[in-house]
């Protein structure tokens, strides 16, 4: 009877114990379970959604004759080689990152240099440089819109303060994408300026003394010990910028909805009109994907000629 008793509650001790062993994440099954949350989720929320993109993209599929949806292979695609505003919506986005990209390293550079030098509230500094990134894009775009105003704007004010004449910054289609620009700058330099303050900081001190100790001037410790060495967070921070400035949507719509006429419609500003606007959801799946081509091969080109090279 003891021994009947103890097979009968063996299958229980059992269970037990392998329920003990799961939540104390002892079992061999140990990394499916921590890896699957995040491997579903990101399933969900980019691979299944690219896919459909995809699919959509062989498409005429206009929510306005859904009815009329037909599987049209690469239409979509050779509609936008034709496209003179598809060429346009090029670019504009080629000038507005040829001009927030240069600046934003140039500056990034100069001023990571200044607040990695140990001076009296360097703290306070590093905070006050950071706000901007940390600031909500539409927020950032209503108060450039504000600093903007023709009439009250700030910048109009002190133009006029020392005799020149106000200028209606966002309603220019010669000055919008500038100001634009700008507002770019000012947001995002602090994010450049912080990766490269973090490989300031973590090189090392040997090849500096070995360098005075040759006569190196500081001209020359910087550029043949500084730069190379913190060439890869250069690169990683102009990759980052890169491909967020590519995307950036929120702030030009708040600040311009793609105008005055075209002249700040990026090719992420053609997708959306695309879409919601005139509801051709294939075409606007075409841009999609054809942004997320460009932005894959200028990001690899940049990975495997800076990064993967040696020396």
């Amino acid at each position: 009877m003891k021994q009947q008793a103890q097979n009968m509650g063996a299958p229980s001790n059992s269970f037990w114990r392998k329920l003990k062993l799961l939540f104390t994440l002892e079992t061999k099954w140990t990394a499916v379970l921590l890896m699957s949350p995040i491997v579903i989720f990101l399933l969900c929320t980019t691979v299944f959604p690219t896919i459909y993109a995809l699919i959509i993209s062989l498409q005429s599929y206009n929510l306005a004759d859904v009815a009329g949806r037909e599987f049209i292979g690469l239409g979509n695609f050779t509609k936008l080689l034709a496209d003179s505003q598809f060429w346009n919506a090029m670019k504009v986005t080629g000038i507005f990152l040829s001009g927030s990209l240069f600046s934003e390293m140039v500056l990034g550079f100069c001023l990571a240099l200044l607040i990695s030098k140990n001076f009296r509230g360097n703290r306070i500094v590093k905070t006050i440089f950071l706000l901007p990134t940390v600031t909500t894009p539409v927020v950032v775009g209503l108060i450039w819109v504000m600093m903007y105003d023709a009439q009250f704007g700030v910048i109009n004010y002190f133009l006029t303060s020392v005799g020149l004449s106000p200028q209606d910054w966002l309603a220019n289609s010669n000055k919008a994408i500038w100001a634009l620009i700008v507002v770019d700058i000012w947001e995002w330099t602090p994010f450049v300026a912080l990766v490269i303050l973090a490989g300031l900081q973590s090189l090392p001190t040997d090849p500096y003394e070995a360098a005075r100790v040759d006569g190196a001037s500081s001209w020359q410790m910087f550029r043949h010990v500084t730069l190379p060495l913190i060439k890869h967070y250069v690169i990683v921070a102009f990759i980052f910028r890169f491909m967020d400035a590519f995307r950036w949507f929120d702030t030009i719509y708040v600040m311009t909805k793609g105008g005055p006429g075209t002249a700040t419609q990026t090719l992420n500003m053609f997708g959306y009109f695309s879409a919601f606007e005139y509801l051709n959801m294939g075409y606007a799946a075409a841009i999609g994907i054809v942004m997320l081509i460009m932005m894959i091969l200028i990001s690899q080109v940049f990975v495997k000629s800076f990064l993967l090279r040696k020396g």
